[in-house]
């Protein structure tokens, strides 16, 4: 057995052990769309769903990968590259989205720390191109086009894979992964006219190894997932996000997948994606959840 396959086992055994007493689970059917086979599409870790391009999903890799971001089909099939020109990356982990403006934005978190001894994370945020998606397999786009928001934690480095933008207030959240509880961060950074802002943490979870989360477009409902469990939040009118995940959570029905780190809700909260790496070549499968 090798190192890669003996850390792989125990990272699942740490997530088997997430207390979810008193917890209700929920069963929500899972439909296979398509297999991933793009080679450069090897160890996906964040997904949401396209505005622009209605059945389509943006994905990326992490740590290892060129700053691009990627958009594929219904089917799991690479539908178009883009580049982030002048942009250089350490680990991007998640992706998440944000409407400002009456603009639709996609926020890529190069926020991957696994010594934790990064002094600062970065938010690449760019308007969500429109584009033909017949016409060539790559698109660059100009780094005058892309903002960068650099962060540091109030107290410490913090290696962290989910993080997600609250669409009644455009607060940000983030999760941090590898302590034995998981935190929630928070930064105000997209309502201040600077490039700069400090995650404080705010509250604290009953598990950990978070590796993906996601809220849905109207802002009712929140996901988080580690390697084995999908949590789920449903959000009231009027209440904070700290109020709604201070609640108790409810578990999702989740066939774990091999190094499984992606989710997203599609565009109208009925339904959520996941997809995983393809570690020790292994298959990946984009996934449909049906919520209703």
């Amino acid at each position: 057995m090798n190192i890669q396959l003996k850390i792989l086992i125990i990272i699942i055994s740490v997530c088997i052990i997430n207390p979810s007493k008193g917890q209700d689970l929920i069963t929500v059917p899972r439909i296979p769309l398509g297999k991933v086979t793009a080679p450069e599409l090897n160890e996906l870790s964040g997904l949401i769903s396209s505005k622009t391009h209605p059945n389509c999903y943006w994905v990326h890799n992490d740590s290892g990968d060129q700053a691009r971001i990627f958009l594929i089909d219904q089917q799991g099939k690479l539908v178009k590259i883009l580049n982030l020109s002048g942009i250089v990356s350490v680990d991007i982990e998640d992706i998440a989205w944000l409407e400002k403006d009456n603009k639709s934005y996609l926020v890529i978190a190069d926020i991957g720390d696994n010594r934790g001894v990064r002094k600062q994370i970065k938010l690449f945020v760019i308007e969500e191109p429109v584009f033909e998606l017949l016409d060539g397999k790559e698109y660059h786009l100009k780094q005058e086009q892309i903002e960068v928001k650099t962060l540091v934690y109030a107290d410490k480095a913090k290696d962290a894979e989910a993080l997600f933008i609250d669409p009644w207030t455009h607060g940000c959240y983030l999760i941090s992964k590898r302590e034995f509880q998981s935190t929630l961060y928070f930064t105000n950074i997209f309502n201040l006219n600077q490039p700069t802002d400090t995650l404080k943490p705010i509250s604290k979870f009953p598990f950990t190894f978070v590796t993906a989360a996601d809220i849905s477009r109207d802002g009712s409902q929140v996901i988080v997932k580690n390697l084995k469990t999908i949590y789920y939040w449903k959000r009231d009118q009027q209440e904070s996000i700290v109020e709604a995940m201070r609640k108790p959570y409810k578990r999702l029905s989740y066939q774990p997948e091999p190094q499984g780190e992606a989710i997203g809700f599609d565009l109208k909260g009925a339904h959520f994606f996941t997809i995983s790496e393809r570690p020790f070549g292994l298959e990946s499968y984009l996934y449909q959840y049906n919520l209703n």
